[in-house]
């Protein structure tokens, strides 16, 4: 990634299921009808998070790179505001593929698909079902099966410190991280049927720094001071430090597992120990029914470090447009 810079910025819209989606297009100066790019960020994400640092680089290496807002987040819309729903965030990913589809000046026989944490899986799962998709690449992903859900329940109940490592802190048991689960969706049911009677949306803060209790979890939607190391500078730059409660009967339903198995696409994993759940990745990796397919470990970069921080970004980018240039 010797240069970077070589792009231009347009602000666009396109519809989703009867609501408007606000996107960002970062389009390469070298190339007159460059392939295209659908990101999707992690959990909660806005589009000047985790996909701006790959949408950017991206369209350095010659791709025509769309980032977006979910509905119901950011310049989007869409309500109640700040559902956290993966199945309506994989619509508007592929809205975004129609999207670039209708362009003139876009390469419309090759698109691809790329994920960060959350969105990493998710693209996977789009990939799966959606022709048009030509290849894809899931980084530092949340892979979503049940035991990964346990997990990041089980994770915000972690006192980590500056400087501990991730990788050895030691969580609550399986019982424990199972009843936490049960209680919190329990408050979802709660929240929806309440939604569904008066109009009312319950919310709870998305990110908190206190360590939640083994027993009776928090409230927050993402707890604990291992998330709050990142998320939690970003609760001063405009992002909303909430989410509906009733989300989580979306959130933990949806599952990333058969559509991984049936995904025939080349795909690209960037994984590793110190990133979410690291044996969830390497079944889906296993999963994945085709030859064409490419596993990066690597054990010295964190979770969070994934998301934006420039050398390993820049790095992540060079191995994705790689990947991509060789597809045929």
């Amino acid at each position: 990634m010797p240069v970077h810079g070589r792009y231009t910025t347009e602000k666009v819209t396109f519809p989703s299921h009867g609501e408007t989606v606000a996107g960002i297009l970062f389009r390469p100066t070298n190339s007159s009808k460059p392939p295209g790019i659908v990101i999707i960020g992690p959990y909660s994400f806005v589009k000047e998070q985790a996909p701006l640092q790959y949408g950017t680089r991206l369209a350095d290496e010659g791709y025509a790179a769309l980032i977006f807002d979910p509905r119901t987040v950011g310049e989007s819309t869409g309500l109640p505001r700040r559902l956290e729903n993966p199945k309506m965030k994989n619509e508007d990913a592929v809205a975004g593929l129609d999207y670039l589809q209708s362009r003139g000046d876009i390469d419309k026989s090759r698109l691809f698909m790329v994920g960060v944490c959350q969105g990493g899986p998710e693209s996977l799962d789009i990939s799966s079902y959606d022709d048009r998709v030509s290849g894809v690449a899931a980084v530092s992903g949340y892979y979503r099966d049940h035991e990964t859900d346990v997990y990041m329940v089980c994770a915000g109940c972690v006192a980590w410190e500056p400087g501990a490592d991730i990788s050895t802190m030691k969580l609550p048991s399986p019982e424990e991280g199972e009843a936490l689960l049960k209680a919190r969706l329990e408050r979802a049911k709660k929240a929806r049927e309440l939604y569904e009677k008066t109009g009312e949306v319950v919310y709870q803060p998305l990110v908190d720094p206190k360590v939640a209790d083994p027993e009776t979890g928090a409230l927050a939607g993402l707890p604990g001071p291992v998330v709050w190391s990142w998320y939690g500078p970003w609760t001063l730059k405009n992002f909303e430090n909430k989410y509906a409660v009733m989300s989580d009967l979306d959130h933990f339903s949806y599952t990333t597992v058969p559509g991984v198995a049936k995904l025939k696409k080349p795909a690209l994993i960037i994984h590793g120990d110190n990133c979410m759940n690291a044996p969830a990745a390497k079944r889906h990796y296993e999963s994945i029914p085709t030859s064409k397919k490419k596993l990066i470990w690597n054990n010295e970069v964190s979770h969070f470090q994934h998301y934006d921080q420039p050398d390993i970004v820049d790095a992540n980018v060079g191995e994705i447009a790689a990947w991509f240039n060789n597809i045929e």
